[in-house]
């Protein structure tokens, strides 16, 4: 049977993380599914209800924080077992049949790397969490917040994709890792995420190196989970969380030496 591994890193979330984790549950899933959430700050209520309410779920207690990408890393590494491992924000409402819909898909399409779902928003509208690799210019704009000014800017639309109607799976340029399925063969080959990146595209930067040794990665509207999209390095300027966005990304134009659109040319 499929060897599934659930990572949830968890930020002083409880209340939307127990919702998560209910939501994944409700359903049926026919993987052999193991679900392991790492507490990066130290959260007694949540590791109270989990001890109550949820056994079987494996916590790890970070004794100072990590970035995303080191949790990830550090889940990743301390369960080898498993074919796939599948990344959920704690801000995430599984809808029923996402997990076996992103399952099915990479046990059917053996160079798929990683497959993200359909991400909406409370009130049901679709969020972009399948996107183009960002140009300098979108970059640069994001990054200060430009197009939170400048709405509709031609290069932002087209790195969001909303010139495409998704009609059914999708090959794109990365999707994000609020929910993101990875293969283990893949993550083999390319290795794991990229620890310079604290906060913020190490996601991207993933997806890049899946293209580069020849990974497909995939967007699939038919699995779906709400999202409450927290998102703040993106909503709040003067935030940590916005320091690290704009830090991440020029690590990213260093990285890619600015030609990130073309990173697995």
């Amino acid at each position: 049977m499929t060897q599934l591994a659930v990572i949830i890193i968890n930020h002083q979330h409880g209340d939307m993380l127990k919702k998560t984790i209910e939501s994944l549950m409700a359903s049926p899933i026919e993987s052999d599914y193991k679900v392991i959430v790492v507490n990066n700050l130290p959260e007694e209520a949540t590791t109270n209800w989990l001890e109550s309410n949820n056994p079987q779920v494996e916590l790890i207690e970070n004794e100072t924080p990590k970035g995303f990408a080191s949790n990830i890393n550090m889940a990743i590494r301390q369960h080898q077992g498993f074919d796939y491992y599948l990344l959920l924000n704690p801000d995430v409402t599984c809808q029923p049949g996402m997990v076996d819909a992103l399952v099915s898909t990479m046990e059917h399409h053996l160079k798929v790397g990683a497959v993200g779902p359909q991400l909406l928003d409370p009130d049901g509208s679709v969020q972009p969490s399948r996107r183009r690799f960002a140009s300098f210019f979108v970059l640069v704009m994001r990054a200060l917040h430009v197009d939170s000014l400048l709405p509709n800017l031609s290069a932002v639309d087209r790195y969001l994709m909303k010139d495409v109607n998704f009609l059914g799976m999708t090959d794109v340029d990365w999707v994000t890792g609020a929910v993101m399925i990875l293969r283990k063969t893949a993550l083999d080959q390319v290795g794991l995420m990229d620890e310079r990146f604290f906060l913020y595209f190490e996601d991207e930067d993933l997806c890049c190196r899946l293209w580069q040794n020849g990974w497909r990665v995939c967007y699939l509207p038919k699995a779906q989970a709400y999202h409450i999209h927290l998102a703040e390095g993106r909503k709040k300027i003067f935030s940590k969380a916005n320091f690290h966005h704009i830090a991440s990304a020029f690590k990213m134009l260093l990285k890619y030496h600015g030609k990130i659109t073309r990173c697995y040319d």
